[in-house]
Order: structure tokens, then sequence, then C-alpha cells
């Protein structure tokens, strides 16, 4: 299953709408296939990406979607983005209701000795994510909006006529909405951690000489804005930036102890000792994901140890790798590396050699093709790619492999060929996105 940093609920496209046209950094991927109703993108505003659901409005459209969310990703966080109705009499528009507690707005099983809000078989209360309410201080933004608090949720609209029955019976209530409680309901189901974070665009019952109307698209962006801040806050990151991502020498190391521990079939070993970094590991996994491989690591460096002899072909290695990305349901694509690393990607931090990875890690390697013809240091190449690129570009072409191999046979200067260019680089995109690496 795709891991994903956050799942994103929003009823309207209208709240959808500014996590789809975020700004630098961000790009949205394709439209997801989902069973009609409802609409689904996976969006790269930090890493893992985030799933991103348009449910539609009420709260059974919000439960089907998000129970279908949660079979698609695994995740430790639930956001329900969007607007409100402001309850209580001290809420304003523009006002960003953070909910600590959810509860039925219209739920009356009292005569069976329930509370008022309480669904039989369900608790009085569902209780917001301690992960984010402990660093709700910290958000950074529109900190000054932000009130926690109790939010309720009902398929009816709450309106100045039937306002104060509402205010007395839930006298704490900042918001009312159509789809948070359930949704709490579900991450109760599935021990998933929920906070709704909703801007409050109307009022329900104003007082005088309120402001009692915020147009949807503001309100919308509020509640956006609030929601992606929190989740960079959980995450310690910000957003990515378009470049490819490089791996660390540690990461690099775990996906070959990784491949040779399955392609032996060993068990998992104790990492207490592991002394590599692998919190590259985390941006596409999640803690028990990355303690697990972390024992697969340990098995392959022990057995690597024992058996200096042993070794594992490159063509190997991809083929395992492609076996655990479709175990964990993760791909790579176009602008985004997954860990574990393609085997391109490794002989590319090592200088173009598979050789050179094997003892890296403690193997006597095979004896591979001779280097006697390597004359070009990792300035020359960075100086044919920059040269090319630059003379296609001032004549408004596109750089292509089968370009540089034309422009290749004008040179007078000695260059290294195509093919020794995409070695070393790993790929002839790599090769080009080198120029935005320096």
């Amino acid at each position: 299953m795709r891991t994903a940093a956050a799942i994103i609920l929003t009823a309207m496209p209208e709240e959808a709408a500014p996590f789809l046209e975020l700004e630098e950094g961000t790009q949205r991927v394709a439209q997801l296939n989902t069973p009609a109703g409802f609409k689904a993108w996976y969006l790269n505003i930090t890493t893992p990406r985030v799933l991103l659901v348009q449910t539609g409005i009420g709260q059974t459209a919000a439960a089907s979607a998000l129970t279908w969310a949660l079979g698609q990703v695994s995740t430790r966080d639930v956001f329900a983005a969007g607007t409100a109705g402001g309850l209580h009499a001290s809420t304003n528009v523009g006002d960003i209701i953070v909910g600590t507690e959810y509860r039925y707005g219209a739920a009356d099983a009292t005569a069976f000795d329930y509370e008022y809000g309480q669904v039989p078989g369900q608790p009085a209360k569902f209780e917001g994510n301690p992960r984010v309410l402990e660093i709700l201080d910290s958000v950074e933004g529109n900190a000054n909006k932000i009130r926690p608090g109790l939010m309720l949720s009902s398929d009816s609209f709450v309106t100045a006529k039937n306002v104060t029955a509402v205010r007395d019976a839930f006298p704490e209530a900042l918001s009312t909405d159509m789809e948070s409680v359930a949704l709490a309901q579900v991450c109760h189901a599935y021990g998933v951690g929920f906070t709704s974070i909703r801007a409050v665009s109307d009022l329900c019952g104003p007082a005088a000489g309120q402001d009692f109307h915020l147009e949807l698209d503001t309100a919308a962006k509020l509640s956006a804005d609030t929601t992606i801040a929190v989740i960079e806050k959980l995450r310690g990151t910000m957003r990515p930036d378009r470049r490819r991502r490089q791996f660390g020498f540690d990461a690099l190391y775990a996906a070959l102890y990784t491949m040779i521990a399955v392609d032996h079939d060993l068990e998992p070993a104790d990492d207490v000792d592991l002394d590599l970094d692998l919190s590259d590991l985390s941006r596409d996994l999640h803690e028990e994901q990355v303690r697990d491989f972390a024992r697969l690591v340990a098995a392959g460096r022990k057995y690597v140890a024992e058996n200096p002899d042993a070794r594992i072909t490159s063509q190997r290695y991809d083929a395992i790798r492609t076996d655990i990305l479709q175990e964990l349901n993760l791909t790579g694509g176009r602008g985004r590396q997954t860990w574990p690393p393609t085997s391109q990607t490794i002989m590319k931090r090592f200088d173009g050699y598979w050789n050179n990875a094997m003892k890296a890690i403690g193997l006597k390697g095979g004896t591979g093709r001779r280097r006697g013809g390597l004359r070009y240091s990792d300035e020359d190449y960075r100086e044919a790619v920059r040269s090319y690129h630059d003379s296609v570009t001032a004549q408004r072409r596109h750089p292509s492999y089968a370009g540089y191999q034309e422009w290749l046979s004008n040179q007078e200067k000695p260059y290294p060929s195509g093919a020794s260019i995409r070695q070393h680089f790993g790929t002839w995109a790599d090769a080009i996105l080198s120029l935005y690496d320096q």
C-alpha cells in the first residue's frame, strides 16, 4: 500500500481548489480513478505525497470517500478542510476552527440513556488528533485566527431560526458543518488521527454589528493554507522543490544491504548497533516500515561481513527493488525518486561503476570491464552537457540524446560519447538535470 503524509478531504470543488492551485514547488498529479461521486488526486505538497479527496457534501458522502481513501494509502493523519458555519456567539467570519472534540449535533438517543449527540455504540465525542493539537501553537501563518474547540456536524443546516436550540445543547461548540464528525468516527474506527480545520464562512446566528458572510473561495484558502502549514509542521519539512532529490550514501548502503538480505532470504537481524542514517527512508515510508527495513539492512550487512566474496548483480538488484515497490504500492516517476533507488542511481553516485558500490559495502566485487579508456573527470562530463545544452538553447531546440550525438560529431574538442554521458549520470534526463543542481 502506498504511504501518504496525510489524507485531506474537502466536500466541494471550491474547497479543493486551493490545494490544486498551489504555487511554486507543488505539482498536481493526474486525477485518480475513483468510484462515482467523488474525486481524488495525489499532491506533492510534502513528502511523501498527500492524497486529496473531494468527497461531496454530507456525512454519508464524506464517510464513504474516506473509507475508500484509507484503502488506497497508509497514513497517520487525516484532515478535513474547507468551510463551516460559526456557532458560538464569540465566533466571527474568518476564524479558523481546529477541532479538539467532535460531536453529532442532532443525534438523539437519550431515550436509551445515551447523551444527546451520541450515536448508540459510539463514544459521546470523538477526540482530536493529539499530535496536531500539541504543535498547534507553533504553526505559522494564520495563527492569530486559529481557534481550537468543539465542532459539531449534522445533516441539517443551522440557521438563525434553530441556532438557539443547538447552542443550548452544546454551549461550548464553535462551529458546525456536514462532514467532520462522520469523518472523525471513521478515523476512530481505523485508529487514525483526525483533525478538521475549517474557516468560518457564515454565522449561524450573527449578533448585531457582526459581519455574517465571507466569500467561499476566501474562506477555503484560509483553511487550505492552515492545513498545509500544520502538515508541514508535523513532517518537519517545507514543500519540496521541483528538482530531483539526492539520497545520502547511507541510504544507498541500506538499499544494497536490503537487496542482499532479500536475495539470500535472510531473517531480519537486531539493528541496535546499526550506525547508518536512515532518515531518507522516511520520505516514503512510515516509522514502522523504516524499522522493518533497518532489521533487513542489519541482516544484509552481517552477511556481507561474513561472506565478502558474495555478489548481487545490478539486474538482480532492480528485480528485487521492483518487487518491494509493488508490495509497498510505491512508484518512482519523472522528477521523483523513491527509496530504494535504482541501480543506475547507485552507479551514478559511485563514478558509474557497480563494482565500486559493491566494494563500498565490503564486497570484493567482480572484475568488471576494463577502465583504461576512462579519460574524463566529473567536470569534463558536466562541461560536455553544459556546452551542448547552451548550444541547443541558443537554437531554441530541445536537448536530446540523439541531438547530443549529432552535436558531438561537429566538435573539434574531444568530449565523452553519449553512452558515456548516460552511464556517468545514470540516465540522459539526469545528465540534463545535473545542470540545475550546481
